[in-house]
């Protein structure tokens, strides 16, 4: 059973990917301890399976590896670098990540096919295999214990994860600029330019327009990144972090739809 909410993650990610049968048979193999030589390697989880009544099989799962300038958008959404690596490195990962990766438009987690490459000997024509499930959910207890293992199948190796995450959060401080005491004292002014109120009422309650170069922006806007953390965990929700998680994927669709009708 999986303790964190990443753990819990990756585990509806290969429930929803995998055909029912094979996600039920392969999910028995990993409790029965059937995986057996499980190993990581780079980008790559590799291991053998051996099924009842069947020879062992040999299956690797691997992922594509993010650019060097999606690693850069990923650590440039990340609000403190900094609290991040030390969060992974004490063995917990917060919820910021997956905003984090939805403002650099990344996948926190495969949720199709083209994420992964596939490889098992059975003869299953079609994929995920059991054994493939097998592999995943074993794979998943480790990945609960150590969350750097995400980024570690992305490509990115411990050791440069936290250097690169200490560049950002130097390159990102900036020293203050000295203040006089005669700036402090004297109030900001702003122009105030007054507008008439329309004789109609009908035509001061109208909808405004729509303002021009809407579709010209280049940064989206998105909802608070602290929202939840600021407001905590409602109590009538059992399984907080999955609705957090569902919450901003809601979020992002609309913000696409609503886009698409914009363009219209």
């Amino acid at each position: 059973m999986n303790r964190n909410w990443w753990g819990a993650t990756w585990f509806e990610k290969m429930q929803r990917l995998a055909e029912g049968t094979r996600f039920a048979e392969g999910t028995k193999f990993a409790l029965s301890n059937r995986v057996q030589q499980l190993t990581f390697e780079g980008s790559t989880i590799q291991a053998m399976v051996q099924g009842p009544a069947e020879p062992p099989y040999k299956v690797r799962i691997t992922f594509v590896p993010f650019t060097e300038e999606q690693w850069e958008q990923l650590f440039a959404a990340v609000r403190d670098p900094r609290a991040l690596a030390e969060s992974l490195d004490s063995g917990d990962m917060p919820l910021e990540v997956q905003t984090a990766f939805s403002k650099a438009k990344l996948r926190f987690m495969p949720e199709r096919y083209a994420d992964l490459h596939l490889e098992c000997g059975c003869p299953d024509w079609l994929k995920p295999c059991r054994h493939l499930v097998a592999v995943w959910m074993r794979f998943a207890r480790e990945f609960d214990r150590d969350p750097f293992l995400l980024f570690q199948l992305r490509g990115m190796k411990r050791d440069d994860l936290y250097l690169r995450m200490q560049g950002f959060t130097s390159a990102a401080a900036e020293p203050e600029a000295e203040v006089s005491a005669e700036a402090e004292e004297e109030p900001e002014s702003f122009p105030v330019n007054l507008q008439d109120l329309p004789s109609d009422p009908e035509a001061f309650w109208a909808d405004p327009p729509l303002p021009t170069g809407i579709l010209d922006v280049e940064a989206r806007s998105v909802l608070d990144d602290d929202i939840f953390d600021k407001l905590g965990p409602a109590k009538f929700i059992r399984n907080w972090p999955s609705f957090a998680a569902e919450f901003h994927h809601v979020y992002d669709s609309v913000y696409e739809f609503a886009m698409l009708v914009l363009r219209k």
